[in-house]
């Protein structure tokens, strides 16, 4: 199992020093730049997501540093950790080491859990949450052990993220398949940890009526955080198998998934095969949280795969079960492909950057080059956060305030967001109307542009 943890944190490191994206960067802003205090009561308000991945690189990062490593290292120990409960809990439902290994093999070089363990954001902390969660609550219904441990990762999961908190159905769930006499001790449990969230209430009730009317009132960014679509649906199943990479040709894309999507659902099909405890509590784990929150986006914009991490160790612990109810000769080739397809796109995204994050890094190393002459730098304010982390001569300016530089020769605009912040190309027009004209423009990798303005002599 060392050997498997040692790849899972191997692989984890690669290129954990690229650039910073927009939420990363929000990650960053928020805890740097905020006291403790401000944090908890001005910024989160705001936000809306729980304040546990907040804290953690609040203190982290204060005695590590505010590298991108430094920023992305705790998501890299939680990506471990979850590999290791992986490890115990398949031991526990399979009463097997050899699909344990699988099992944990699979999730150390999933490709989406490896994008996400790195990154400087609450989906790995989460996932480990959840997974320990269901390893305790399996203990528990076992043999009457660790239900303390319950109540500890149920707590990290009411104060990591809140779409996590539909795993609480599932163990109930699991709890009235498999031992029904411990149903009553399961809910006292699950009362105790949802009190520890009391102190947190009122903002998350703050938070709620944030989210709703920004949503209500830019249809574009409802869209772009989780409408409900058949989209969203179908792109599921294939991030979870592989990760962030893609193929602009959509006809070799579909033949290079064909493979793949066929063993998955093959699996799944063999994974019916025995109703037992492992079968029982893996499907209640992917299926009901996966379920009731897409019955929530259809009036909250929530659903997008990557908010679904916590499901992910379940998938593969179904392929395992899957696996495992194959015969002997055909157990290690089925393991084999999976391995072997994870290895291939882990690779591609960690090795290609072109499947990197946004490259801001770049763009503000050619601004620092190109705008010798200090010149502002227009951005939409709500954006701002990766230019405040890579371009520290401070001389941005957000578009709200773009009557106040409209005197000067020359401007550099970055138009990130513009389609959901600026539809009308208000920016534009008004740059274009003082007389300035664009004469010099460069794109970089997320969709990232960086223009120059000057006006005519």
């Amino acid at each position: 199992m060392k050997w498997t943890l040692l790849l899972a944190f191997f692989l984890r490191l690669i290129n954990l020093n690229q650039s910073l994206w927009l939420d990363e960067a929000f990650q960053y802003k928020s805890t740097y730049f905020f006291s403790l205090k401000d944090l908890l009561t001005v910024y989160l308000p705001n936000d809306f997501n729980p304040p546990l991945s907040y804290l953690i690189n609040f203190f982290f990062n204060r005695a590590f540093g505010w590298s991108e490593v430094a920023l992305r290292l705790p998501s890299v120990i939680f990506g471990v950790l979850t590999v290791w409960l992986v490890y115990k809990l398949a031991r526990l439902l399979f009463n097997k080491q050899q699909p344990a290994i699988f099992a944990s093999l699979l999730l150390a070089t999933a490709p989406l859990h490896l994008y996400y363990s790195q990154e400087a954001r609450m989906y790995s902390l989460v996932t480990l949450a959840v997974t320990g969660s269901i390893w305790a609550l399996i203990s528990f219904l076992k043999t009457n052990r660790h239900l303390l441990y319950y109540i500890f990762f149920s707590i990290l999961i009411i104060y990591s993220h809140y779409l996590a908190w539909f795993i609480f159905p599932a163990h109930l769930a699991i709890a009235f398949l498999l031992k029904r006499s411990q149903l009553k001790t399961l809910i006292l449990s699950q009362l105790l940890s949802l009190l520890a969230f009391l102190p947190w209430l009122p903002i998350f009730l703050q938070q709620l009526q944030t989210g709703l009317a920004a949503s209500s009132a830019n249809q574009q960014w409802s869209q772009v955080v989780g409408g409900l679509n058949l989209k969203q649906l179908l792109l599921i199943p294939i991030k979870f198998l592989i990760g962030r990479i893609s193929i602009d040709n959509n006809l070799i894309f579909a033949l290079a998934l064909a493979l793949p999507l066929a063993l998955t659902s093959f699996l799944f099909f063999k994974a019916l095969a025995k109703s037992n405890l492992a079968l029982k509590t893996l499907f209640s784990w992917l299926i009901i949280p996966l379920l009731l929150i897409i019955l929530i986006s259809i009036k909250i914009p929530v659903l997008v795969y990557f908010r679904l991490l916590f499901l992910l160790p379940a998938f593969y612990l179904i392929l395992t079960l899957g696996i495992i109810n194959l015969k002997k000769p055909s157990q290690l080739l089925a393991f084999k492909t999976l391995l072997l397809i994870n290895l291939l796109c882990s690779a591609i995204y960690l090795f290609n950057p072109k499947f990197h994050r946004e490259d801001w890094q770049n763009l503000t190393q050619a601004l620092v080059r190109l705008n010798q002459t200090q010149s502002p730098v227009l951005i939409i304010s709500v954006v701002d956060a990766p230019v405040k982390y890579y371009y520290t001569s401070q001389n941005y300016i957000p578009t709200d305030n773009l009557t106040s530089v409209l005197d000067q020769p020359e401007l550099w605009y970055i138009p990130y967001a513009e389609p959901i912040f600026d539809p009308q190309l208000q920016t534009r027009h008004q740059l274009s109307q003082a007389g300035f004209q664009e004469n010099f423009k460069k794109h970089f990798r997320g969709n990232l542009t960086l223009i120059k303005y000057t006006k005519p002599l």
